[in-house]
């Protein structure tokens, strides 16, 4: 089940974040306070059977952008962030954006691929942008108008 995160998810989406990354490249408890405040340019959305396993946050205004995307590693595999991912690109569209971008690890590979099946594309890249040689892939992905959209502009 996917839906949009309250304030109430703060504590499970700490949890979420704990278990994905190390402690050098995890958000602080106030960075993700602000990015679930409510918003109109902000979508964060959690997922889950019975607890938050998968967190994905989004932020657009003419170009949308995946900020972060994470899935406890007992959860990977299950498909959440297919789902996240598929909902952030609804969100976007429906706000009228017509290009998602986001930044990955170079080394990422299950994520690389993720974003390929959706249809990004690596337009550059950041040298050493992750510290201790990593770079990060720049990747974007054109998000077309719906044939709804399309009678409406």
């Amino acid at each position: 089940m996917t839906r949009v995160a309250s304030p109430a998810d703060l504590d499970a989406i700490m949890a979420v974040e704990q278990a994905s990354f190390d402690t050098s490249r995890q958000w602080s408890r106030t960075s993700w306070a602000e990015e679930i405040s409510p918003a109109d340019h902000r979508l964060t959305l959690v997922a889950g059977e019975d607890e938050v396993a998968a967190v994905a946050t989004f932020h657009g205004f003419d170009v949308a952008d995946l900020d972060r995307i994470m899935v406890t590693p007992v959860a990977r595999g299950q498909g959440l962030a297919v789902e996240l991912l598929s909902r952030g690109i609804d969100w976007a569209r429906s706000r009228g954006c017509r290009t998602m971008m986001l930044e990955v690890r170079r080394d990422n590979d299950p994520a690389i691929s993720l974003y390929q099946r959706f249809g990004f594309e690596t337009i550059s890249q950041r040298p050493n942008y992750y510290g201790g040689g990593v770079d990060a892939l720049v990747m974007s992905v054109d998000l077309p108008a719906t044939t709804t959209e399309e009678n409406h502009v």
